[in-house]
């Protein structure tokens, strides 16, 4: 990624070499970003302070992680207070923590250096650097993003091929050993492209797989979404990849001062893309059932649907922006054919878990919104046992509902907004609709009425904050019920 230098902090309070000689690290969490920063921040020699609102038994597992790491940073858990944030060199900020947080702009008025953990990563990186956002598809897009570069850079004896960003560990880790010649494949989230952007920092190539309502209590409100998620659009010289049937990605698209190529197929977006429909210009897109990659109007097959292994309607898309990308990287199509015809998915995301009693039960976890499981529904031409229902975003649960009618023979809707949810499947004619307090319990009452040929899909379209610590402890407790039925 490019941007502007470094901001500076109060530089009477600095370690020697420009390094903060004390760090606060606002939200150590337990998806790992916490753990990297504060690991990263004690290689600098920072005194660092953690502190976070939950307590030292829920953080455990991040707080083990350091101390097996040799790192003991000041803890205050269970609380914040403001001495941390307006007497520190530098606040890293966890990207979940929401815009006007009060110790946040506390913090900035006593004029503290604030900063991410991605901000720092990619501020710090030499490599080139991919970037993926949307409100669905990115993380297998990324993966799969990856998996194809790393084939071609094998094969080409170029440099390595380094993911992660809003999935898996911190990459600060591997800021020593990354070199000029690597490219770093990097999942966004809204939340730290919100943070990124601030800075102007963006990547040389970026991609949006769609842009649906998503996070609304955290961003407020659609609009604010998705400028946060434009955050993704390179500069000048750069190339963004962007699916044309979106309206909302395309708006985007067609204001962004670099490259641009289209996704999408034959038939997407009617009259305004001219033609058979397909888009204009250059794109990677499905003219039936091949993947073809247009530039500068010439015509070059990719791949065929038959190389694609992942399941759903929507892996089309994911597929299509994923060779988009690899192509803009230099990789070759038949690096990426072969990266698409080993690629099986990623766990959590429409991912099967085995057949009990003749019912195919799929962990799709990962579906926190309605968006997300309207998609895997439509995954499947056999009757579906779906498990709804979970933290309230304040998301229109439509997509969702109107996928489930003719889809659905059974809906057991849970958690925090299952009764309101099951009185939206209702009013849409679902033949079956039942309550249930838990995951477990809905488990249960689904496999009393499954049937041979059936499938059990756990695809929410909530997040998992009501009653687990995220959609990864959700699909754990899932395969744990379905296990006691083998």
């Amino acid at each position: 990624m490019t941007g502007p230098a470094t901001p500076q902090s109060r530089g009477s309070d600095r370690g020697d070499g420009g390094r903060p000689a004390t760090a606060t690290v606002m939200g150590l969490g337990l998806f790992g970003g916490g753990v990297g920063v504060a690991k990263h921040l004690a290689s600098l020699g920072s005194r660092v302070t953690v502190t976070d609102l939950k307590n030292e038994a829920d953080l455990a597992p991040s707080i083990e992680a350091l101390r097996a790491a040799g790192v003991e940073p000041r803890y205050v858990l269970g609380r914040h207070d403001e001495a941390d944030f307006t007497g520190t060199d530098l606040l890293i900020v966890n990207p979940a923590v929401p815009p006007g947080n009060p110790f946040v702009e506390a913090a900035r008025r006593a004029g503290v250096r604030i900063d991410t953990e991605i901000g720092l990563f990619v501020r710090a990186c030499p490599a080139r650097t991919i970037g993926i956002t949307g409100s669905a598809g990115k993380s297998t897009t990324s993966a799969l993003t990856a998996a194809c570069l790393s084939i071609h850079a094998e094969r080409r004896g170029a440099g390595r091929v380094l993911f992660g960003g809003n999935i898996g560990r911190s990459l600060l880790e591997d800021l020593p050993s990354i070199a000029a010649g690597d490219t770093v494949v990097l999942e966004l989230s809204s939340f730290q492209l919100h943070w990124l952007r601030q800075e102007g920092l963006r990547p040389g190539i970026g991609a949006i797989t769609n842009i649906r309502p998503n996070h609304l209590d955290w961003h407020g409100t659609i609009d604010a979404y998705a400028a946060d998620k434009a955050g993704i659009v390179p500069a000048a010289g750069g190339t963004l990849v962007a699916l044309h049937a979106d309206p909302v990605v395309r708006g985007i698209a067609e204001r962004a001062p670099c490259r641009v190529v289209w996704t999408g197929a034959e038939g997407d977006g009617g009259g305004e893309s001219g033609g058979r429909g397909e888009p204009r210009g250059d794109a990677v897109f499905w003219r039936g059932d091949t993947l073809l990659s247009r530039t500068d109007g010439a015509e070059t097959p990719v791949l065929a649907r038959s190389d694609v292994r992942i399941l759903g309607g929507h892996a089309a898309w994911n597929v299509a922006t994923a060779a988009a990308v690899c192509l803009a990287a230099g990789a070759s199509p038949d690096a990426i054919r072969d990266g698409v015809r080993g690629f099986a998915g990623l766990a959590h995301r429409l991912c099967p878990i085995g057949t009990v009693r003749g019912v195919l039960c799929v962990d799709d976890s990962k579906a926190t919104t309605p968006d997300a499981a309207a998609g895997a529904l439509r995954a499947f031409d056999r009757p579906v046992l779906l498990l709804a229902g979970g933290y309230d975003k304040h998301l229109d649960p439509g997509p969702m509902v109107d996928a489930a009618s003719g889809r659905a023979r059974v809906v057991v809707c849970y958690g925090a907004t299952g009764p309101s949810l099951a009185e939206r499947f209702e009013a849409a004619g679902i033949p079956d609709v039942l309550r249930a307090a838990t995951l477990v319990e809905a488990v249960d009452l689904a496999m009393a009425h499954a049937a041979e040929g059936d499938v059990l899909l756990l695809s929410p379209g909530h997040a998992s904050w009501d009653q687990f610590t995220n959609y990864e402890a959700r699909a754990r407790a899932f395969a744990d019920a379905v296990a006691a039925y083998r």
